[in-house]
Parts: C-alpha cells; sequence; structure tokens
C-alpha cells in the first residue's frame, strides 16, 4: 500500500494528512501558523507630513490699481503696472516717474493666492520698490504704498540714492482689522508706489514693486516618513519558502490629500533586499508590493518603508476633500510560496 503525505493551507495553518486506498485520517495539526505578522511598535509618523513651515511667496502686479497718479512711465506705450512688474529689476529699461513737487500714487493690482502656493497662516506682508533719484536727492520722495477693503497705508518716506535701491516696509497684521491678515484679503490687497521729485530739477524713479508673504504651511512635496511596518515570524518548525504581501486599502481617502504617494518597502531577508533597487514601490495606483522569502530557517523578518516621496493636493488641509486622511491604511499577509 502507498502512502502519500501532503502539506495542505487553509487560512495560514498547515497539517499532515496520510492517504490509503479506502480514504483520509486526519493526523493531529501542529500548532501555530505558518507565520505570523503583526505591525511593529514604532511606525511612520504619517502627520509630519502636515508639519507647517515657514515659507514666503512673492506677488507682483499684473493689472491696474485704483490710482495711477504718477505721472509718467518709461517707455510711454502700455500700463504703469507692467513698468514695475517684472521678475528681475530692469534698472532703466521700464519705470514710472515723476518730476511734480506733490506727491502722486499708483496702486496694482497683485494675482490670487491660490495661482501660487501660498497657504496656512500669514506671519507678515512686506512690500518693495525698487528706486532711485536722478542725482544726489534734496528731500524724500518716495515710500511704499498698499490698499486694503478700501483702506490706504503708507510706509515711511525715503531719502533715495542716485542709484537704485530697494526700499521696503512690513505689516505684522492687518492695520484696519487689527488681526493677522487672511487670504481673502490678500486677495483683495493692492500695492504699489507713492513718489514726488527728489529736488528741483529731479526726477524720482521706480522700477519694481513687489510683495512678500511670510506663512506657516505644510510643504506641497516631501519625503515619505520612514521606519517600521511588520514583523514577519515563521513558525519555527516550519522550512521552506513565503510569499509576503502588502496591500493599500484606503486609497480612495488618501487620493483626497495626495497628488502622489510613493512607499520605498523593504523585507530583510527578501529575494527582493539582493536586487537593484533592493525595494518594492508601493503606491496609490499598484495598491499591492509582493516579497519573496526563500529557505526559511527560523527567525523573523522586519519590513520597512525606507524612503520615497509625496506630493499633496493642496498646501491648505481645508481645501481638500471631506474624509481625506494623511496615513495610509496597510494590510499584509504571508503564504506558502
Amino acid at each position: 500500500m502507498v502512502l502519500v503525505a501532503a502539506l495542505i493551507l487553509s487560512g495560514g495553518i498547515y497539517a499532515y494528512t496520510y492517504t490509503t486506498g479506502m480514504g483520509t485520517i486526519g493526523i493531529t495539526d501542529p500548532t501555530g501558523d505558518i507565520a505570523t505578522v503583526n505591525a511593529t511598535l514604532t511606525q511612520p509618523e504619517w502627520d509630519d507630513v502636515l508639519t507647517p513651515e515657514t515659507d514666503s511667496e512673492i506677488f507682483r502686479p499684473n493689472a491696474i490699481g485704483d490710482e495711477t497718479e504718477v505721472k509718467n512711465q518709461f517707455p510711454d506705450a502700455g500700463a504703469h503696472w507692467d513698468k514695475v512688474g517684472e521678475v528681475s529689476s530692469d534698472s532703466d529699461s521700464t519705470y514710472v516717474y515723476t518730476d511734480r513737487t506733490s506727491w502722486d500714487e499708483d496702486l496694482y493690482n497683485i494675482p490670487d493666492h491660490s495661482t501660487l502656493t501660498a497657504a496656512g497662516s500669514i506671519n507678515y506682508i512686506e512690500v518693495y520698490m525698487v528706486a532711485r533719484a536722478e542725482a544726489a536727492p534734496e528731500q524724500i520722495s518716495a515710500y511704499v504704498h498698499t490698499k486694503t477693503n478700501g483702506v490706504e497705508y503708507n510706509g515711511p518716506s525715503e531719502n533715495l540714492t542716485a542709484s537704485y535701491g530697494t526700499y521696503s516696509y512690513s505689516w505684522n497684521i492687518n492695520l484696519q482689522t487689527g488681526n493677522p491678515w487672511t487670504w481673502n484679503e490678500m486677495d483683495a490687497l493692492q500695492v504699489g508706489v507713492g513718489m514726488r521729485k527728489a529736488g528741483v530739477i529731479l526726477n524720482t524713479l521706480c522700477t519694481q514693486v513687489y510683495t512678500e508673504v511670510s506663512f506657516d504651511a505644510p510643504p506641497l512635496t516631501g519625503y515619505t516618513p520612514t521606519d517600521n511596518l511588520f514583523e514577519i515570524t515563521p513558525h519555527p518548525d516550519y522550512s521552506g519558502d513565503l510569499t509576503v504581501r502588502v496591500y493599500l486599502t484606503n486609497t480612495g481617502s488618501l487620493q483626497k490629500a495626495y497628488d502622489y504617494l510613493n512607499m520605498e518597502l523593504y523585507l530583510e531577508g527578501s529575494v527582493e533586499a539582493s536586487e537593484t533597487p533592493d525595494y518594492q514601490l508601493l503606491t496609490l495606483k499598484n495598491g499591492v508590493a509582493t516579497f519573496n522569502l526563500v529557505g526559511i530557517t527560523g527567525g523573523s523578518y522586519t519590513l520597512f518603508v525606507t524612503g520615497g516621496d509625496y506630493g499633496l493636493n493642496s498646501r491648505e488641509p481645508m481645501e481638500w476633500e471631506a474624509g481625506y486622511t494623511v496615513t495610509p491604511e496597510l494590510y499584509c499577509e504571508a503564504t506558502q510560496r
């Protein structure tokens, strides 16, 4: 009579049976699973992606504002705002200027913050002008100028030089409300310059105006938090091979916060750990990463997040869809290979 031994797997449990010509006789199963998979005590700090950092954005004139009083511009064609809206100062290539004794003011609109990566809480706004007098000035002749919610504010009047210099003034709060700036107020802000002649026959010139906004917000992109994820421990009596799979189970909620999320997973002792690259990439698109443990001889194997990167949909979580999360939910299983 021929005896055949077969290893039968069901739900991770292994069992021995002996088959005869008459039927199957069950033998007591060894205790335990082929392998256990447990979450490690330390895990990646996923909330780190929400940690604000101090950043700033530059807002430059992009349209005419409520005032166009400064007498002249060079070249004469076009609008005043495009003479001072360049990214890098072009000195005397484009500018606005005045030879008038009285103070005249220009205001320019700036882009909404939604067109940039600005978000979070505003620390201050600072308005800049790059200006000069035609020669050694005889009097103060320029100041930065703002308007918000229908009210105008000025920086200190400056005594310019014959060479272009940068002058600025910052407001930590909205003077009208007495509170920190809001993004709605920033979107309604106009910035500009006040000017008069620098002497009896000395023009005052301004070649550039812009606003810097300092704010605290989570970075738009960053590196994936790293740490241990799971501990895979084969049964001491099991020798053979295992396949380990890691599934991402809450992709829908993650996509409400992330534009992309790439996790580099590393399983020590796996076949993949000896390859190049030595990790498997788990993303919002593929949803699963697979590893192979060959020639199991006991011990345990730790699965890590060792790297990766991410991009958020916005730096302002309030703009994300309801039900978002930044924390991946992962399921790990080990089966006979």
